[in-house]
């Protein structure tokens, strides 16, 4: 699935083949071409953005098989003209591109990369070291050597010569 942080990457030109009906599910449910892709686990974005590349018979063949593969569909079931229709909701002409996921997080490149990985290894490092520092620390009360003892008091606890 596309992540919600490349969605304002994403043109709306698809909007109407995604949302256009396909019938509905065996339990009576309305499926829409969004919603068969994203059981099918594929892209949507991605899958509408190859599918406007191809050829209108090419793009309706693999509609086809995509649409066959949903659990409970029959090839019976899928009228032709449909197909027809939903393909003609793909905007063709100009250079159609959807970035993937992957290719946002390589974009970054490998330099920078090896800096974040860096900067978080220096990170639990010094939360590592802040933590035992805090457990070895002795803190009041917890003196090993408690201190000398004031005025009047050092009478009572040394004796005199």
């Amino acid at each position: 699935m596309t992540h919600a942080a490349l969605s304002p990457l994403i043109e709306p030109e698809f909007d109407k083949f995604l949302a256009a009906s396909i019938g509905e599910d065996r339990n009576g449910t309305g499926l829409s071409v969004l919603s068969a892709f994203s059981r099918l686990n594929v892209d949507p974005w991605q899958e509408a953005t190859s599918l406007a590349r191809m050829p209108r018979d090419a793009a309706a063949a693999r509609l086809t098989e995509l649409i066959e593969a949903l659990p409970g569909a029959t090839a019976d079931a899928i009228p032709s003209r449909m197909i027809a229709d939903l393909v003609a909701l793909l905007p063709k002409g100009k250079a159609l591109d959807v970035p993937s996921l992957d290719s946002a997080f390589t974009a970054g490149g490998l330099r920078e990369t090896q800096v974040l990985m860096a900067l978080s290894a220096f990170a639990v490092m010094m939360l590592m070291i802040c933590a035992i520092s805090a457990h070895f620390s002795l803190g009041p009360g917890n003196d090993a050597n408690p201190p000398p003892p004031r005025g009047d008091d050092a009478s009572t606890i040394m004796p005199r010569r």
